[in-house]
């Protein structure tokens, strides 16, 4: 008897995971770069250099500036999901750097040096996507034979 994680099909596991990810890895993101704004001046150097916008108006702008990559990385996971109803962890950090590459590219910001750690950051927070995808029985832990 099915379980009631295997009664979704892939297609729904592919439109589910692109919803979720679209809303959930920007106010991921948000958070993390409010959490670090809030440690001050031992985290400057991680961060774009930045004016004295208040700290609603800086979580906000994350938000809005990661929506486009997180569902650049969805979309580009969408292909795996449809085939195995899955996509392993590698595939995630891979495709949260390459959205977050495209995304610094496409609505570039000062952030010379800070590029690689925030890259660093968005493919973990694509590893912890993932995770927070099968926890909730949208992905399947492990690709069908």
């Amino acid at each position: 008897m099915p379980n009631e994680k295997n009664k979704l099909s892939n297609a729904m596991r592919a439109l589910w995971m692109v919803l979720i990810t679209s809303l959930a890895v920007p106010f991921f993101a948000g958070f993390i770069v409010v959490a670090l704004r809030l440690l001050g001046p031992a985290t400057d150097f991680l961060l774009p250099p930045h004016g004295a916008e208040a700290i609603g108006e800086v979580g906000v702008d994350a938000f809005v500036w990661s929506a486009l990559p997180a569902t650049v990385a969805a979309l580009g996971l969408t292909p795996f999901v449809l085939q195995h109803g899955t996509y392993g962890w590698l595939h995630a950090a891979v495709a949260g750097v390459i959205a977050f590459m495209a995304g610094a590219v496409i609505f570039p910001f000062p952030a010379a040096g800070t590029l690689p750690f925030l890259a660093f950051l968005a493919g973990l927070v694509g590893i912890g996507m993932r995770a927070l995808l099968i926890a909730g029985g949208i992905l399947r832990e492990a690709p069908e034979n």
